[in-house]
C-alpha cells in the first residue's frame, strides 16, 4: 500500500508491519533552540468553555476499533490512543446523538491515516497516485460499491463503515452535503500536492487558503456539526444553504484551518511538512514570531467579521430563527472544540502542552525553522538568508 515516506523527522512514527505512517509532535529541542509565544484566541465566540459529548463513554471503543482495523503496532496504537480522537469529536459536536457523533468520530479516525499519507507520506509528492487513491476513496460513496474486507485495505474499509452509517443514519440534506464536502476535502489535498511542488518561490497566504481550506477537512466536519442540529429540528435546505448562513462555515473552515496551523507548528515543521501557514510565512522572511503572530491576527480577523454575520442575518420567522441560531452555536462549537483538545492531545505540542496552555510558550529547534524558510529549489542552489528572531 505505501511506498516511499515523504517527510522525514523525529515525529514520522512508520508501521513496522504495512509501512502505514502517523504524524505527531517529537521531544522539544533542549539546544540552540527559539522561543515563541502563541496568541490567545479563547475570546469572542470562542471565549466561552463548553461541556463534553454525554456520549463520549460509548464513542471510546472506535480507538479499538481503528487501531486493529489499521493493524498498528503496539507503539502506534500507544500513540494513537494518547491522541484522543473521541475526545476531539465529542469536544466539537457537544450537542450531538450518538449516530452523528459515531460518525464523526469514525470520519477523524479515517482521516488522520488518510492524510497523513498526503502531508507526510508516500503520496506527499506523487499526484498520480494521490489523484488515485482520492478516486477509489470517492467511489466509496456509493451504495453500490463493493465491501471491503478490513485486511484488503483498512483505510478504505473505515471510510466505508463510515459511509454506510451516513447513509442509513443521516438525513437526506446532511448526506447529500456529505458527498459533496468530502469531494472538495479530496481534491483540497490534491492541490496540496500540486502546490507544495511549486519550486523557486513562495506561496502567498491567498495561494495557501486556497487549497487549505478545503484539504482541513472542515467542510466535512461542519456536515456533523449541521447533522447534530437538523436531526432534532427542521429547517429547510435553502436556509442552510443560504448565503447569509453558509459565511459561519466558511469561518470556521478559516479559524479551525489557521488555529490548527499554529497550535500544529511544532508537529509540522521539524516533521517537514510544508501544509501550514507558519512554514509559508516563514519562506515569505517572516521570523518564527512574526509568522505566529500574523497568523494569529488572521483569526482574530475572522472573529470581528463573525460577529459583524451574525448582526445581519436575516429573518425567516421565529421558529427557523431559532433554529438557526442553534445551527451558529453549532458552528461555534466545532471552533471551541478544535481549539480545546489541541492543548489536550499528544499530537501537536506534545510535552509542551500543559506549559502552552498556561503560558503560550513553545520551543523549537532553529535549525528545523531555518530548514522550514527555505524556498524548494528546481536545481541546487545557495539556501536563502532567514532572518534571524529579533531580540
Amino acid at each position: 500500500m505505501h511506498g516511499a515516506i515523504a517527510a522525514t523527522g523525529p515525529g514520522v512514527l512508520i508501521n513496522d508491519i504495512d509501512g502505514l505512517i502517523l504524524l505527531t509532535r517529537p521531544d522539544p529541542a533542549v539546544n540552540d533552540t527559539i522561543t515563541v509565544k502563541i496568541p490567545d484566541l479563547f475570546i469572542s465566540i470562542v471565549g466561552e468553555p463548553r461541556q463534553l459529548n454525554p456520549n463520549l463513554t460509548e464513542t471510546m471503543a472506535t480507538d479499538a476499533w481503528s487501531c486493529k482495523v489499521l493493524n498498528l503496532d503496539e507503539k502506534m496504537t500507544k500513540e494513537w490512543v494518547e491522541m484522543k480522537f473521541p475526545l476531539l469529536c465529542a469536544s466539537m459536536v457537544p450537542d450531538a446523538s450518538f449516530q452523528p457523533l459515531q460518525a464523526f468520530t469514525e470520519w477523524v479516525s479515517w482521516s488522520i491515516p488518510f492524510d497523513d499519507r498526503v502531508d507526510g507520506g508516500d503520496l506527499a509528492n506523487d499526484l498520480l497516485g494521490a489523484s488515485e487513491e482520492m478516486i477509489e476513496s470517492l467511489a466509496i460513496m456509493d451504495d453500490d460499491y463493493p465491501d471491503i474486507a478490513p485486511e484488503e485495505n483498512g483505510v478504505r474499509y473505515m471510510f466505508q463503515t463510515l459511509w454506510k452509517r451516513v447513509s442509513k443514519y443521516a438525513p437526506p440534506d446532511e448526506r447529500r452535503r456529505h458527498i459533496r464536502l468530502n469531494r472538495s476535502y479530496m481534491t483540497g489535498l490534491l492541490h496540496q500536492v500540486k502546490f507544495l511542488n511549486i519550486k523557486d518561490r513562495a506561496l502567498t497566504v491567498d495561494e495557501y487558503l486556497a487549497f487549505r481550506r478545503p484539504s482541513s477537512g472542515m467542510g466535512p466536519t461542519c456536515i456533523f456539526a449541521e447533522w447534530s442540529v437538523t436531526e432534532k429540528h427542521k429547517i429547510p435546505c435553502e436556509v442552510v444553504e443560504h448565503p447569509s448562513v453558509e459565511i459561519f462555515r466558511d469561518l470556521v473552515i478559516d479559524i479551525v484551518s489557521i488555529a490548527n496551523d499554529i497550535y500544529s507548528s511544532p508537529k509540522d515543521i521539524p516533521n517537514s511538512e510544508g501544509a501550514n501557514i507558519i512554514s509559508v510565512l516563514l519562506r515569505q522572511g517572516k521570523t518564527l514570531q512574526e509568522a505566529i503572530d500574523e497568523a494569529g491576527q488572521l483569526v482574530l480577523d475572522r472573529y470581528k467579521v463573525w460577529e459583524q454575520a451574525e448582526r445581519d442575518l436575516p429573518s425567516w420567522g421565529e421558529e427557523i430563527d431559532a433554529v438557526v441560531r442553534k445551527l451558529v452555536k453549532a458552528y461555534s462549537d466545532v471552533c471551541w472544540g478544535n481549539m480545546n483538545w489541541s492543548f489536550i492531545t499528544s499530537r501537536y505540542m506534545g510535552a509542551e502542552k500543559e506549559q502552552a496552555r498556561t503560558t503560550g510558550i513553545l520551543t523549537f529547534s532553529k535549525a528545523d525553522v531555518i530548514r522550514t524558510a527555505q524556498i524548494p529549489r528546481s536545481s541546487p542552489a545557495q539556501p536563502p538568508t532567514v532572518p534571524t528572531e529579533k531580540k
